[in-house]
């Protein structure tokens, strides 16, 4: 929450959390396939309560993810967050036009683009996706860590990513088919909520 100091001071608290960063957490406990399911359903419906109340989070990452001592997901560093008003159809950011922020190996090719107006809850998605895959994989689906700004955009908005089934042949089938839906370029080809997502892990 946050608040007034009695001197004029402004201050905001939140939860102090103690864990460890989700996919970090995951290889030290050696976390099995329907664990390591289980905390991204729950991810992503932490992540569908922001969405409902009109926050875009706009840099979701393992390192942002943390697990605490009971095994739950927190989900931290809503600093490039995007606030939009459901009932105005307005939304407030604060990065321009043409600014690439976040994460590139994380980012969607609408925010790898560097437009705020493409920008919606399927970015997140996104996210989550590449989050998806790489706790089936231990791999990303994009080398762009070391790339150049315009060949890892090229590479986010263009090249498909590598099928999960190609680095673990028993991911082939539904858990392959629910990786690439989130991995869609188009936004519209995508899970059209993170609840969605969720969904289908749970049907899984």
């Amino acid at each position: 929450h946050g608040g007034q100091t009695d001197d004029g001071e402004h201050y905001f608290a939140m939860e102090l959390v103690h864990g460890v960063p989700l996919v970090q957490y995951a290889r030290e406990h050696s976390l099995p396939r329907p664990a390591r399911l289980k905390l991204l359903r729950d991810i992503c419906h932490a992540i569908n309560y922001a969405h409902q109340r009109g926050v875009i989070h706009r840099d979701l990452k393992p390192s942002n993810i943390f697990v605490d001592g009971e095994g739950q997901p927190k989900i931290l560093d809503f600093g490039l967050a995007r606030i939009t008003d459901p009932d105005s159809g307005l939304a407030t950011t604060l990065h321009d036009i043409g600014r690439v922020m976040g994460t590139l190996p994380y980012m969607s090719p609408e925010e790898a683009r560097g437009n705020p107006d493409e920008i919606d809850v399927r970015s997140d998605v996104y996210s989550l996706g590449v989050i998806l895959y790489e706790l089936l994989t231990d791999q990303l689906p994009y080398l762009v860590r070391r790339a150049a700004l315009p060949q890892a955009v090229r590479v986010i908005c263009e090249e498909p990513p590598k099928r999960p089934s190609a680095l673990d042949r028993t991911l082939r089938g539904d858990l392959e088919t629910i990786t690439l839906k989130a991995l869609e370029k188009e936004a519209s080809r995508r899970y059209q909520s993170a609840s969605a997502l969720a969904d289908d892990i749970d049907r899984y």
